[in-house]
């Protein structure tokens, strides 16, 4: 860890602008999905997913961890949009920003140590902004990086942020609202996040967050108090370590960057928060508000609208029901259940629910590769990824483990291929299908084994290699066809359109791959190039229907050489060279009749009759 955090020390100046970029791009539209959540659902999905790709086209300098809790983060987003979950939806924005927070925040320091005050008030008020801290806190902290006390500054922000969790954890323990309690537990986790690799927070640890919101997620509320208290002890001495007196030293740029701060040991992971409550109705709101958090709620009468609350213990039991005809050890079960509630499951028929969703946006990753779309395909398949990892394979690691292995190679491996195509598609929904027999201990078979076999082996740049070969290899006979048949005899012309139009395909297939990789972001970098993947037979439905129509061409051009060939060879009858049936018997000629007919030229050996082979009678 403490080699991780001197690159990221060393190389996160680097970071600052696509970081800031980042922070930009998503901060305002995030807020718009959750403003428009419920008066405009389809407007915050549709705002939902250009957030999606703005963080897919500028992720790329972020740390691979921070990365990966971004992304799970926006894909439970959707999931909590899809769900009508207010809160869930609140909490995914919280850890988005407190991810893109923590790193701005990394970046910050890492231009107070190299001197760059224009970067570091540039990022500053981004760095407040992401955690909802106070603007005075900006001027104070101005002053201390002016007379180059990092550990000062530091401090000062550890500080404010141990006061935030603190403040967080006592009013998620004051909440008689399931959900409220959620919502201010998740935003000391959110500020926790941020400061989490420092040595005075070593006490607190992402596990106990997540544990303490999975447990009043699953509705075991006397648990989630009993977490919360611990925490909150933790936050009170992380808060009396960044209390105690600062060192008054100044320290230089130069030192700063040569050791920067020691870690408190704790490995940063992509954060990962358990779905929240559902929301309850207004009047049942207002009942919850007059009946302590740790008493069950009761349950609705028959003249009372039931409200579904995911978060019940009766929720995770009827989960462990579900799964116990599907799992035996006991072991298991709890982990796959725990699992399971986290990514939002909490029955059998949420996680076919779960699947259909998968194999719906496969679907629209199939539409936007076939239109020249491979960028957006390639991400929208990397959400498929994500949420098939964390809603759907840990059911199936139970179950099959070879099969969730291989699910999730194939969706990795197609997610990072160059040209895709809506055949590749087709098999990865047969694996989602497979998938889905899993749990009635059926299969699809081996052709299908074979297929995701094979589409393991050639998926990507050998498959592209394969068919730009083939292409090129195409004009080769036909230069020889053209080279000794391109003569004056008609037919042998047909001929050649023939072979012409039985090569064709595999010219545009090679042509249809040269363009997929021009066109494809890490290597061409010529988007207007994607048009040409359209010319690929595996592709869509015009390709295939003109190749059908070059299959019918070249059995007509065929045809119509080679009974001409025939003729002219003699093995079929026309007009002028009638074939002779039976045979007849030639008198011997005498003497004087040989000297006559020695004489007389004979008319079947006449100047027409003797041509060059490719010449026409």
């Amino acid at each position: 860890m403490k080699g991780w955090f001197a690159i990221i020390a060393l190389f996160s100046l680097a970071w600052a602008a696509p970081a800031l970029s980042l922070y930009d791009q998503l901060a305002p539209t995030l807020d718009q999905v959750r403003t428009l959540q419920n008066s405009n659902p389809a407007r915050a999905l549709e705002l939902l997913s250009k957030a999606e790709d703005a963080f897919r086209k500028g992720a790329g300098e972020l740390a691979p961890v921070l990365r990966e809790g971004i992304q799970q983060s926006l894909a439970d987003a959707r999931q909590a949009l899809a769900r009508r979950s207010n809160a869930d939806l609140e909490a995914r924005i919280q850890i988005i920003k407190a991810i893109l927070g923590k790193a701005l925040y990394d970046n910050y320091f890492s231009a107070l140590a190299a001197g760059n005050s224009t970067d570091a008030n540039r990022l500053l008020p981004k760095v407040l902004s992401a955690s909802r801290l106070p603007n005075s806190l900006q001027s104070q902290i101005q002053t201390l990086a002016a007379a180059n006390n990092l550990d000062g500054v530091r401090q000062l922000f550890e500080r404010t942020y141990a006061q935030g969790i603190l403040n967080a954890l006592q009013r998620a323990q004051a909440q008689t609202s399931a959900v409220q309690a959620y919502l201010e537990a998740t935003r000391a986790y959110a500020l926790y996040l941020i400061v989490q690799d420092s040595p005075r927070a070593r006490g607190l640890s992402a596990k106990g967050f997540v544990d303490a919101l999975g447990k009043l997620s699953s509705g075991n509320l006397n648990g989630f108090k009993t977490d919360v208290q611990g925490l909150v002890v933790q936050a009170q001495n992380f808060l009396k370590a960044t209390s105690s007196p600062q060192s008054q030293r100044r320290s230089t740029p130069t030192t700063a960057a040569q050791t920067p701060p020691a870690t408190g040991g704790v490995r940063l992971e992509a954060p990962r928060t358990p779905p929240a409550p559902k929301e309850a109705a207004p009047a049942q709101a207002a009942i919850a508000q007059t009946r302590p958090l740790t008493t069950p709620p009761p349950r609705p009468t028959s003249t009372t609208r039931p409200v579904q609350v995911a978060s019940t213990p009766d929720a995770y039991q009827q989960l462990l029901g579900d799964l116990r005809f599907l799992i035996k050890d006991n072991r298991k079960l709890e982990r796959v259940a725990d699992s399971l509630t986290g990514a939002g499951i909490y029955s059998i028929d949420d996680w076919k629910r779960a699947l259909l969703e998968v194999r719906g946006r496969l679907m629209e990753a199939q539409v936007q590769a076939e239109t020249g779309q491979t960028d957006l395909a390639r991400r929208t398949l990397a959400q498929v990824s994500t949420r098939y990892k964390t809603a759907i394979a840990p059911l199936i690691e139970a179950l099959r483990p070879e099969l969730a292995r291989r699910t999730g190679q194939v969706f990795a491996l197609a997610e990072n291929a160059v040209g895709l195509r809506t055949s590749d598609f087709t098999v990865l929904s047969g694996e989602l299908l497979e998938n889905s027999l899993a749990l009635e201990g059926r299969s699809l078979g081996a052709f299908h084994d074979l297929q995701v076999w094979l589409l393991q082996t050639i998926l990507g740049i050998p498959r592209a290699f394969l068919f730009i070969l083939a292409g090129l290899l195409a004009f080769f006979p036909l230069y020889l066809l053209t080279l000794t048949f391109g003569g004056r005899n008609t037919y042998w012309r047909f001929l050649g359109l023939a072979f012409f139009f039985l090569l064709l395909p595999a010219m545009m297939e090679g042509l249809s791959y040269i363009g997929s990789i021009l066109s494809d972001s890490r290597y061409g970098r010529l988007p207007f190039l994607g048009v040409l993947t359209n010319l690929s037979i595996q592709q869509n439905l015009v390709a295939q229907l003109f190749w059908g129509l070059t299959v019918f061409l070249v059995i007509i051009f065929a045809t119509i050489g080679l009974r001409g060939i025939a003729t002219q060879f003699g093995l079929l009858q026309n007009q002028r060279t009638p074939l002779q049936k039976g045979r007849r018997t030639i008198p011997q000629p005498t003497a004087a009749a040989g000297a006559a007919a020695s004489a007389k030229p004979n008319p079947g050996l006449t100047s027409e009759t003797i041509v060059e082979w490719d010449e026409e009678f």
